[in-house]
């Protein structure tokens, strides 16, 4: 006897095909039909399991898009690391236009949709700071 079928509702409960007699057991615990879940299987069988996305290495502000834009553009960024950030919206003479981020945020890749529709046409600079760091993005807001 190769188990207790009373041990789980998963003994003798697999394929009708394979029987634990001609498996010598090694499928599970049941005492006729192949078991299924953690008790089936015996052998080990892998399988196709891709690799978990990893977190980014390097700090980045890539691009805004659309740009040129009317009236809004997604704005995105990377974290290597949780840190606090402060995205900030400048015009072409460097005024600070607004803070469209600021706090803290866990690493990874991340974007921020900007709204300028009361903005006049003209060119704009999104300004990541993070961790000591800091880049920019050019963006062009066309009405």
């Amino acid at each position: 006897m190769c188990g207790d079928p009373d041990d789980s509702p998963c003994i003798d409960t697999g394929s009708p095909s394979i029987l634990d007699s001609q498996v010598e057991c090694r499928w599970g615990l049941g005492t006729s039909l192949s078991d299924m879940g953690a008790y089936g299987g015996g052998d080990t069988i892998t399988v196709g399991i891709p690799e978990p996305p990893s977190f980014p290495s390097e700090f980045a502000l890539p691009h805004a898009y659309p740009n040129p834009f009317n009236p809004s553009t997604t704005i995105s960024y990377v974290l290597p690391a949780q840190s606090d950030i402060r995205i900030e919206i400048y015009n072409i003479i460097g005024q600070k236009i607004e803070t469209i981020v600021d706090g803290n945020q866990t690493a990874g890749y991340h974007s921020i949709i900007w709204n300028a529709s009361v903005l006049p046409s003209g060119i704009y600079f999104a300004r990541l700071e993070a961790g000591g760091r800091s880049e920019n993005v050019k963006m062009a807001l066309l009405k």
